[in-house]
């Protein structure tokens, strides 16, 4: 962990080698990341944290406070102090913020992979249907929250994972959901104040990687599109029988995805 004035930041390090720091999405922290890391090629540094309100890091957010610069200062104050290029990894919300901090041009960085990455605006060029669609769950999720709903994050984890896709987590995990609710709902109002388009990325300037599972809800797949065929110099995979949480259900596939990826630039 790292301090900066009075805040936290969550910081775990292991290894040697190039730097690359691992952002997790909504609900994680820098253990959604173990099992990739020990099926990666031990001649990194590997660098993990958690965005705004999980882990050890401070939440900065409210609700009328939730601009994505929040999020964006954490991995800025990480790769300040490393002052070289990174090789930036994100998963889902943790990947739309990775892609706002390069296209706001506040990190110094050698290259992105994403895992079910969602810049959630992109749906509103490509697919106003599904934008709506999108919207209204997170509005009913936080309905439900405001209202007491014990299991009001369930709306959230099955849109996204899939039916019963709460229900199969362990209860361990179920209850950091459930006590990191309302970080959730700064998260969506953060995810929906990023105003972004396919045009944002068409001068992007380095290598990225772009992963999906192959159960991806509707609106992850119609996001991917967009990038992948927006952002020049991409690659684009598909993990086969995985849904959202994919790189939990499938470490060692997501694993070498990235090795091969980074071994092509490196």
């Amino acid at each position: 962990m790292i301090k900066v004035n009075n805040r936290h930041i969550d910081l775990v390090t292991s290894g040697a080698g190039p730097d690359i720091l691992f952002v997790p999405g909504s609900f994680s922290t820098p253990a959604a990341w173990q099992s990739i890391q020990k099926h990666l090629p031990q001649r990194y540094r590997f660098l993990s944290t958690s965005l705004c309100g999980y882990g050890e890091t401070t939440e900065t957010r409210t609700l009328y406070d939730n601009a994505i610069d929040h999020e964006i200062e954490v991995l800025s104050h990480i790769t300040a102090s490393i002052q070289k290029p990174v090789h930036l990894v994100g998963h889902s919300f943790g990947g739309l913020v990775c892609f706002a901090a390069i296209l706001m041009g506040k990190l110094n960085v050698k290259s992105l992979t994403v895992f079910e990455a969602n810049p959630i605006t992109l749906l509103e060029e490509k697919n106003v249907f599904r934008f709506r669609k999108t919207r209204k769950i997170s509005d009913n999720f936080e309905r439900q929250y405001f209202l007491g709903e014990r299991d009001a994050v369930k709306t959230i984890i099955d849109f996204w994972g899939g039916h019963g896709s709460f229900s199969s987590m362990p209860t361990v995990v179920q209850e950091y959901c459930r006590s990191t609710a309302f970080t959730n709902v700064l998260d969506w109002r953060t995810a929906l104040s990023f105003k972004t388009s396919s045009d944002d990325f068409r001068n992007w300037k380095i290598p990225c990687l772009i992963v999906r599972g192959e159960h991806a809800n509707d609106e992850m797949i119609e996001i991917t599109d967009v990038l992948s065929k927006s952002i020049p110099d991409n690659q684009i995979s598909v993990v086969s029988g995985a849904n959202h949480f994919l790189i939990s259900s499938y470490p060692a596939v997501c694993a070498s995805l990235l090795a091969n990826f980074l071994q092509d630039i490196d």
